[in-house]
């Protein structure tokens, strides 16, 4: 079997990572603190004078490869919090920063967050989307069997970056339409990306498909537009934000389908238009509980140290966010594949 460059990349990157980990729990004498048995994540970061959260991330990645093991133990009162008493027993190159502050180890180091770096640096900027448009490409099929977007008339893909997974939809959906919304570097590499596969491809499949999809430049943070989508999709995107950052998107998100919601209601003349309720797809990887190996927890450690405090979801962290922000999860979905933590959660404005 031939494995790909960027698995490649994953292997090292999580081997370095491993190394670190390891390194920084060593420095930070846990081991030591848990000789006497399991210890509270936030006893321990006193101790280690730490950033708790950020700790207990650590620990979990390492929980996973054996090192150490976490007991979580209920208790009446932090379980009406939605928290859980979170204990350890024994069983990059700034990362330690991040460890200690709970801060962007990335900027830190830059000066930047990666983004703008990117943005600055076009040269790694297009090595950083080919791999993720390599990744998205291994995971549109996937998803494409996990969930039924021909219910839709129009998807509006929110951060969408090159397009890829918003034209793997299209080629299988002939009556759908698409948006696709990033910021404009993003748009502009879809758009040359779009050009070059017209001009190499001589095929009028393809040109249809790009008819069907539309390209606005915007931020999700500022708002996001009201185009009459009824799917509105944010794929790998939520993980790279703090939960005020994610709020911040996902109240846009419903404003927009708002507006959508009244703009049909207005417009109920419109020939050829199923009329459907929009709803909202956070396409991302779920947490599971346990101390089972799962390499979204070596992906959370990136987030951490990569990222504005980014991070990787359990279900109930995202349901906890999207009724926060004035949605109602209706469904998730999960992967066939019991190894692989991808979900399609699905969420309406809610009624209230």
């Amino acid at each position: 079997m031939q494995i790909s460059s960027f698995e490649i990349f994953d292997m090292l990157a999580r081997a370095q990572l491993t190394g670190q980990a390891i390194y920084i729990a060593a420095k930070l004498r846990i081991a030591d603190y848990l000789k006497d048995g399991a210890k509270r994540v936030e006893e321990l970061a006193v101790r280690t004078e730490t950033h708790s959260d950020s700790l207990y991330r650590l620990l979990r990645m390492l929980a996973s490869i054996g090192i150490f093991a976490e007991i979580k133990e209920e208790d009446d009162e932090q379980e009406q919090a939605n928290h859980r008493i979170r204990r350890f027993k024994k069983s990059i190159d700034d990362l330690l920063y991040s460890i200690q502050t709970g801060e962007n180890s990335f900027k830190h180091a830059n000066g930047m967050e990666m983004y703008e770096y990117f943005e600055q640096k076009q040269k790694e900027a297009q090595i950083f989307n080919g791999a993720m448009a390599s990744l998205t490409s291994s995971h549109a099929s996937l998803i494409l069997s996990m969930y039924n977007f021909s219910q839709f008339n129009t998807i509006i893909d929110i951060g969408g970056g090159q397009g890829t997974f918003l034209s793997s939809i299209l080629k299988n959906n002939p009556n759908l339409h698409g948006i696709l919304f990033d910021l404009p570097h993003a748009i502009e590499s879809a758009r040359k990306l779009y050009v070059k596969e017209l001009a190499n491809v001589k095929d009028n499949n393809v040109n249809e498909i790009f008819s069907r999809c539309k390209l606005i430049e915007g931020d999700f943070f500022k708002s996001i537009p009201s185009v009459g989508a009824d799917g509105y999709i944010i794929k790998n995107v939520i993980l790279n934000w703090d939960d005020e950052s994610a709020a911040i998107i996902l109240k846009n998100c419903l404003q927009a389908m708002k507006g959508t919601i009244s703009s049909s209601s207005s417009n109920e003349n419109k020939v050829n238009r199923r009329k459907t309720s929009p709803k909202l797809l956070i396409i991302d990887t779920t947490m599971p509980e346990g101390n089972e190996p799962f390499i979204g927890k070596f992906t959370d450690i990136l987030m951490l140290a990569l990222t504005h405090k980014g991070r990787i979801r359990t279900e109930a962290e995202f349901r906890r966010i999207l009724n926060s922000c004035g949605f109602e999860t209706t469904d998730i979905i999960r992967s066939h594949d019991s190894t692989d933590f991808l979900s399609i959660i699905e969420a309406v404005p809610s009624s209230n």
